[in-house]
């Protein structure tokens, strides 16, 4: 009870982080054709609230490197096969719980859970059936629950690639104070993680599955070293300022806990790039 309390409302990551992104598809890029000028003195639109699934995997510690093929060589061509256009997945990276593998993947919509899921549509009922039963033998837990990009919430910053590391924080909400909490990520956070040169801060909120108070931060790192230097809150407020910020939390944030997870290419697929009709 106490890993699914405390899972059930992740990271992702994303939990992921998103995961999400626990996630690096929580906000778009515009990319102008070749030759064609972007229009001047035009603000680029917000980028619409997008759905995440995020799955929280605790593989059994004997079975990680079998986990590792299986999930790369079995798992990654039959979601592709079966309609799933992209996943990312993250892994603890020395603070949190070990074993641990975070998925993210879209949600074109909730219908598309009235029908047959992805593994069932690649291989069929007997094949998915065989395919459960393998992917039991590395799990201990699993837990997927479903969250809801904020981009009003966050910061691109200079994200290009995927990042390399991400803190995760976990925050619970005391009920009816969400909209105070939001207001203090727009007013008083995100200037401040602007200013500080934060990579990425990336704000998505848990629909099902999880804490229906809970919001997850993802700030995005290329290494520890760049962690080391300290919260980017206070760093972009200075610590006077950020003493004074301290006490109006109190009474907003109930409870908050924090992780560090790293991004993984091989147990991750992008979505197809796009091609112009010629």
């Amino acid at each position: 009870m106490k890993r699914v309390a405390r899972i059930a409302p992740l990271l992702s990551l994303c939990i992921l982080l998103l995961l999400a992104t626990i996630s690096t598809n929580q906000i778009g890029f515009a990319q102008n054709k070749p030759g064609q000028k972007a229009p001047a003195a035009q603000a680029p639109a917000m980028p619409a609230p997008q759905w995440l699934s995020v799955n929280v995997v605790r593989v059994k510690p004997d079975m990680l490197l079998e986990y590792q093929e299986f999930a790369k060589n079995e798992t990654i061509p039959t979601l592709q096969k079966g309609g799933v256009k992209s996943r990312e997945a993250w892994t603890t990276a020395n603070f949190g719980e070990a074993y641990e593998y975070f998925y993210v993947t879209p949600i074109e919509n909730l219908s598309q859970y009235d029908s047959p899921g992805p593994v069932i549509k690649a291989l069929g009922e007997d094949g998915a059936r065989a395919y459960g039963a393998k992917a039991r033998r590395f799990i201990e837990s699993s837990h997927t629950f479903a969250i809801q990009t904020r981009p009003d919430l966050s910061y691109a910053g200079k994200m290009g690639d995927a990042p390399k590391i991400a803190v995760v924080n976990w925050i619970s909400i005391a009920p009816g104070r969400s909209a105070d909490f939001e207001n203090l990520i727009k007013s008083d956070v995100l200037p401040a993680v602007k200013k500080a040169g934060l990579q990425g801060y990336l704000v998505s909120q848990v629909m099902f599955g999880g804490d229906a108070y809970q919001y997850i931060t993802l700030a995005l790192a290329d290494s520890f070293a760049e962690i080391s230097k300290g919260s980017p809150v206070m760093r972009g407020m200075g610590q006077e300022a950020f003493n004074r910020f301290l006490p109006r939390v109190a009474g907003i944030i109930l409870h908050q806990e924090r992780a560090v997870v790293r991004f993984v290419p091989d147990l991750s697929f992008p979505a197809p790039a796009k091609t112009e009709a010629r």
